[in-house]
């Protein structure tokens, strides 16, 4: 969904977004080797007080962060500052009112649709051009063991409401106040707000916030995060947590007592930015033969500039689930069986030269299915959705 990964002028003019902010920088969890967590039964002798931001989170006490991030009081209780803030009752109904118009208009009808129309993956999806949207990611594929995010904003530690004064909470609450006004009605993110608010506050809060609280609000137990890069193999490799800045990072995650790993790639996909990075292409080569998704991407991967992520994906992906913004439906009949879902006569007005081969052959098939949810940008009311299986 959501964000891009190259701020594209024209996106600036796109109408709303969301983004959930702010804040300072909250504590981390120390590096261990890459297993999966214990359930949180396992977890629950740990102690579970917000930690002040020099310590190591347990799982119970990052759970808590979590928890603070989507409006509820932790199990060890709602930190006085946060109690005493005139603007915390405002922060709690606007995340209940407004998640729960997500859920009601976008939400549940993608889950329900995604059911009986993309294919079931059990194991690993790839997100490129993600943001923080791993909402979409879940509901599209809520069996995968492992999601692979990939965007250009920092992850971050997430923000930690516990520790915060009484003047950075109440600015911190403030923007997620906004932001949860915008994210009930659009469901996405704009590369150009993402950025603003990194920037707008001290603690340099990042994809890791936005991110834990889409899982939280999922029912996932946060277990385990920490900062990770891309070695020289291309492969993922988890770093001290004592790491000044984390731009990337790995969330190990349980619901229902299974757990997940996602991991958050900050990464230039353009041409350039692989070329620079070799140990990054080797990633994407690998990442590129699982079931991808794609949404919101202004049209970067339509860009000559992006063709060589496109290529991996058109040649090794065995699915591919996208909006009109990815790749170019000329280029995936060639090797995918294409159903289409929704209506779509032309890309929004900051992108309008770009799919028209989409839009024709919109006017030519007649196995078009109906779409009852918003799935990308507004465009007069149409939304469009390919999903592509490989021949």
């Amino acid at each position: 969904m959501h964000t891009t990964t190259i701020q594209a002028a024209g996106l600036k003019k796109l109408l709303c977004a969301i983004t959930f902010i702010a804040g300072l920088q909250a504590t981390a969890i120390a590096q261990t080797t890459p297993t999966l967590p214990a359930t949180p039964a396992a977890q629950a002798t740990q102690a579970s007080a917000i930690p002040s931001t020099s310590g190591l989170l347990t799982a119970a006490q990052y759970d808590d962060v979590a928890t603070l991030l989507i409006g509820k009081t932790p199990t060890s209780g709602l930190p006085d500052h946060l109690s005493q803030s005139q603007k915390w009752a405002t922060y709690t109904q606007t995340v209940e009112t407004n998640w729960a118009e997500y859920t009601k208009k976008i939400g549940t009808p993608m889950v329900d649709w995604a059911k009986t129309e993309v294919p079931q993956v059990n194991e690993t999806v790839f997100y490129p051009f993600s943001g923080p949207d791993f909402t979409t990611a879940y509901q599209m594929y809520p069996n995968a063991k492992r999601y692979i995010m990939v965007a250009m904003q920092n992850a971050e530690r997430p923000l930690n409401l516990g520790v915060l004064n009484a003047q950075l909470t109440d600015q911190a609450l403030d923007i997620l106040v906004s932001a949860w006004q915008l994210y009930g009605t659009h469901g996405f993110f704009v590369t150009s707000y993402l950025d603003r608010y990194y920037y707008a506050t001290q603690g340099r809060i990042g994809s890791s916030t936005f991110i834990t609280i889409f899982m939280k609000l999922q029912g996932f137990e946060l277990d385990r995060i920490v900062p990770i890069k891309i070695n020289s193999e291309g492969d993922v490799e988890e770093i001290p947590a004592e790491t000044r800045l984390w731009p990337s990072v790995r969330i190990y995650a349980t619901k229902a007592g299974k757990p997940i790993v996602l991991d958050y790639l900050k990464m230039d996909l353009s041409n350039p930015g692989l070329q620079a990075s070799p140990e990054n292409l080797k990633f994407v080569q690998a990442a590129a033969v699982h079931p991808t998704i794609f949404k919101a991407a202004s049209h970067l991967p339509q860009n000559a500039n992006f063709n060589m992520i496109a290529n991996e994906i058109l040649t090794r992906a065995p699915l591919v689930v996208q909006d009109e913004t990815a790749l170019n439906y000329s280029a995936l009949i060639k090797s995918f069986d294409v159903s289409m879902y929704g209506k779509f006569v032309i890309a929004h007005h900051a992108f309008q030269s770009y799919h028209t081969d989409l839009a024709q052959a919109f006017t030519q098939r007649a196995d078009i299915k109906p779409l009852n949810y918003r799935f990308g940008y507004y465009k007069d009311g149409n939304y469009v959705v390919l999903v592509a299986r490989r021949k």
